[in-house]
């Protein structure tokens, strides 16, 4: 596949700032910082979204064009239906993070929801599917990863160069 470099830039942005949120949601978790960490995850929640978004659009209007090298028709197959699920997980998680959040006694976020919803059973439910997720989403995560290594290594193709902005040696 060949991606724009908005694609690439916005694929390792988004990379880089759920790992910022997986460190401060850890650090938050287990007590590792202060309470101040749980805004810094909020505020990169808040970047990611606007990310994310970004990079649906960049998506949307300029879909990736086919390998030189065309893929096994069952791979080609699995790597849709990660991606999807990558995505879907992705926005799934933010919305479950965000309505979660807003139900925090001091929220940092632009536009909370209403903290009724938020304390309700819906909200508790809202916070217990985002802690589900995560596993999710890290579960599609490591399969994106291997099999990113798989092609690299084994087939010897060059899916890592296609998310890079150096040109390919083909």
């Amino acid at each position: 596949m060949t991606y724009t470099k908005a694609q690439i830039i916005f694929h390792w942005l988004t990379a880089a700032v759920l790992i910022v949120m997986v460190l401060t949601g850890l650090a938050y978790t287990y007590d590792w910082l202060d309470a101040d960490t749980m805004q810094l995850h909020q505020i990169a929640g808040q970047i990611l979204i606007v990310v994310v978004v970004a990079r649906l659009i960049a998506r949307f209007r300029h879909p990736a064009t086919p390998a030189a090298k065309p893929h096994h028709p069952l791979e080609a197959v699995m790597a849709k239906i990660v991606h999807a699920g990558l995505y879907i997980c992705l926005i799934a998680y933010l919305v479950t993070g965000y309505i979660a959040a807003s139900g925090l006694r001091d929220p940092l976020l632009i536009a909370a929801v209403d903290q009724g919803l938020a304390r309700s059973d819906t909200g508790e439910w809202f916070l217990e599917a985002h802690f589900t997720l995560k596993w999710i989403l890290l579960a599609l995560f490591a399969i994106h990863i291997i099999a990113v290594l798989k092609h690299r290594f084994w087939d010897k193709d060059l899916p890592l160069s296609n998310m890079t902005l150096t040109p390919r040696k083909e």
